[in-house]
């Protein structure tokens, strides 16, 4: 019998796969299950029924529920903190906002169970420890942050930022999660169709710009390069 010779390494590069691809699926239907019936009514072997795995592997990726569930947060919060960074590194422009509501619907659109899990975070009563952690300090607080300093230069409004946020993030993510609703809503209509995520992009925008553009400035207008004093009165 003639032995076949493998390229060193293929072996451990197949068995990575192997792991990554288990990984992936215990992680979708960790997603899938904590989304339909909120952490504490998931047990971890009904995780490994759905990924098609057992219990053991399970707990060889994530020592235990909390990490797993922790896992699954990140998926679904750290891509919302990638796009944020990358808007608040730039200026407060309409077509930027345009375009910071397009990549978070882009997102939610082909993962609308991550919405749906992060509706229920928020419904939790005591709340969850991984999701203020992973939603507060990487998004809220930079957030909360640079519209303290726009407020100082009288880009916008003085409005109150935790509010804000809090209401525009249960707005994005409410939007996949109400299909029902909303189909019953606009008969015919898929709301989540190009078009009408264009449509809900454009009330969006006229909405945030509506609220946090001073009075004396156009709605949609390029801000002011510099700060108002006393509040705009000589």
């Amino acid at each position: 019998m003639v032995a076949i010779s493998r390229p060193s390494g293929e072996g451990s590069a197949r068995q990575e796969r192997r792991q990554g691809d288990r990984r992936a699926a215990i992680i979708e239907a960790a997603t899938e299950l904590f989304a339909e019936r909120g952490f504490s009514g998931v047990s971890v072997q009904e995780i490994a029924d759905v990924a098609g795995t057992h219990k053991t592997t399970v707990l060889y990726h994530f020592d235990t529920k909390d990490a797993l569930h922790e896992a699954v947060l990140e998926q679904a919060l750290g891509k919302v903190a990638e796009i944020q960074r990358e808007f608040l590194a730039g200026p407060f422009m309409r077509e930027r906002v345009g375009y910071l509501i397009d990549q978070i619907h882009s997102f939610y659109a082909e993962n609308r169970s991550l919405a749906r899990l992060l509706e229920r975070e928020l419904l939790d009563p005591v709340g969850s420890e991984a999701y203020l952690k992973l939603f507060v300090d990487p998004i809220y607080v930079p957030a909360m942050e640079s519209f303290d300093r726009a407020i100082e230069r009288g880009l916008i409004r003085p409005i109150d930022p935790a509010l804000f946020i809090h209401d525009t993030h249960v707005t994005l993510i409410g939007y996949f999660c109400h299909a029902p609703l909303l189909e019953r809503l606009r008969p015919g209509v898929d709301p989540y169709a190009v078009d009408a995520l264009i449509a809900r992009r454009e009330y969006l925008v006229d909405q945030i710009f509506a609220q946090l553009m001073p009075e004396a400035q156009e709605r949609g207008g390029t801000p002011p390069s510099t700060p108002k004093k006393n509040g705009g009165k000589k």
